[in-house]
């Protein structure tokens, strides 16, 4: 996936590469493909050169000693030379031998501790699809927790190239901000107060592939990080807010954010909460194409709301007034939907990765079956805005897929208020689980601990305790 050349810049300029202060500094790209970071790094070292000197011998000798990269894909490799080729040609230069040799970056170590400048952004891929090299992989120490990606492992990697006071500065995805792949990379850098900067492109994304990015920086030790967003109008990193790794770092996840929005997440993350409130998941049929639909028939059905939407329907039901599986000989009663499942039967029996003992006519998973006879409170979890929240109170007897549910004896017009608010939206924004369209998702757990914390504020460990009993 190339780099656009904006994007480029912007990571070079991030990472201080300019100036004359770049000349006889050693730099590398370690995944550098077909060379969209060498050639304008190139660019920047022909320019710097040449407005002090026109000695084209001995600017050849220090693009051969200070420019360097690695490449795994030959036919890339090819191609990044070729490029750096014609870049140089308009300066003068032709034969260049240059430092980028066709190798695996997890298994060279001829770069370590030598590297001024660390700039890339290292290949996406998750460890389970690395086949040639999986076990040099895992054998990183920042790979070993979680499903680790490879661009984790090339943290470690630039990190082990980086000189003294080298600087690093990568695209990568922002998942390892709060992943728990990303666990053993945050407690180095919390270890060594190395990150100096980010730049957050939220929403923005400048690859074909869709995956939500940062900028980050890496320098020697820095009591601050110097927090950026990015403005596609410009595209280009405006300054947003400076923090400190106590006030970013919230149960060892980084969040970025203005230093109130901070305050908040923490209030969430950290509190003592009572547990008011439980969120849940909806059903999990592993087929709801079959289970769901306008069915002309109500025997063996429920209703059911499809909580991303807000929308109505029937689910076919093989389960009593207690959540329990009716048998299939019992079911069997309900005919119309007792034969539309029996047509689909070689879908249920082969189609799903049911739980271990299920018959073929039940759902998939048990999650949510025996809160289908609790009042309860259904929400979407992709939103945008207050306006976006679709929240519906769901009576017993009733069902929900396709999202989340809330239980709770608080009233339902108490929940409205709390969710169906800006901070709440604010709440979940800091959380920076992207969507397309400018969306955010978040979990059940995020959920709860949202309002947990708000009502414990409100009502204290107990309502009772101060005074707020209420008969429901």
């Amino acid at each position: 996936v190339y780099t656009p050349a904006y994007l480029v810049k912007n990571i070079l300029d991030f990472g201080g590469y300019n100036s004359a202060k770049i000349l006889k500094k050693h730099v590398i790209d370690n995944s550098c493909g077909d060379g969209a970071f060498l050639k304008e790094i190139v660019e920047r070292y022909c320019n710097e050169f040449l407005s002090t000197s026109n000695d084209l011998a001995q600017l050849n000798d220090e693009l051969e000693t200070f420019i360097h990269g690695i490449e795994l894909d030959e036919l890339e490799w090819e191609k990044c030379r070729e490029n750096l080729n014609v870049t140089v040609e308009k300066y003068g230069l032709q034969n260049v031998k240059w430092n980028v040799i066709n190798s695996d970056a997890t298994k060279n170590h001829v770069y370590d501790g030598k590297m001024d400048y660390v700039f890339g952004n290292p290949p996406y891929v998750r460890v389970h699809n690395l086949h040639d090299i999986h076990d040099a992989v895992k054998e990183f120490s920042f790979s070993g927790q979680g499903m680790t990606d490879l661009y984790i492992v090339f943290f470690e990697i630039g990190f082990k190239m980086l000189s003294k006071n080298g600087c690093m500065c990568l695209i990568t995805p922002s998942s390892w901000l709060s992943s728990k792949a990303g666990g053993i990379l945050r407690n180095y850098i919390i270890e060594n107060k190395n990150l100096s900067g980010v730049v957050d492109l939220g929403h923005f994304q400048p690859f074909e592939a869709t995956t939500y990015t940062l900028i980050s920086r890496y320098e020697s030790k820095s009591e601050t990080v110097e927090y950026y967003t990015y403005d596609e109008q410009s595209l280009s990193p405006k300054h947003h807010e400076t923090l400190t790794f106590n006030q970013l770092c919230i149960n060892n996840c980084f969040y970025f954010s203005s230093k109130e929005n901070l305050d908040l997440l923490r209030k969430v993350k950290t509190y003592n909460s009572y547990q008011y409130v439980t969120v849940k998941n909806g059903f999990a049929t592993l087929a709801d194409k079959i289970f769901i639909g306008d069915f002309d028939f109500k025997n063996g059905t429920i209703d059911v709301i499809k909580a991303s939407t807000g929308k109505w329907t029937k689910c076919i039901f093989p389960y009593n007034s207690k959540g329990q599986p009716i048998d299939i000989e019992t079911f069997m009663e309900n005919k119309e939907a007792y034969n539309h499942l029996l047509e689909n039967k070689t879908k249920l029996t082969n189609g799903r990765d049911i739980e271990c003992g299920s018959s073929w006519h039940l759902f998939g998973r048990t999650q949510a079956i025996k809160d289908v006879f609790s009042d309860k409170i259904s929400i979407n979890t992709i939103i945008k805005n207050v306006d976006s929240i679709k929240l519906e109170f769901v009576p017993k007897g009733k069902g929900i897929y396709s999202g989340l549910y809330i239980l709770t004896d608080i009233p339902f017009e108490s929940i409205s208020e709390l969710i169906l608010s800006e901070e709440f939206v604010t709440y979940i924004s800091l959380l920076k689980n992207y969507k397309s369209g400018g969306y955010y998702t978040y979990s059940s757990k995020d959920l709860e601990q949202y309002l947990n914390f708000k009502l414990s504020e409100k009502y204290g460990q107990s309502r009772i305790s101060k005074g707020n009993l209420r008969l429901f």
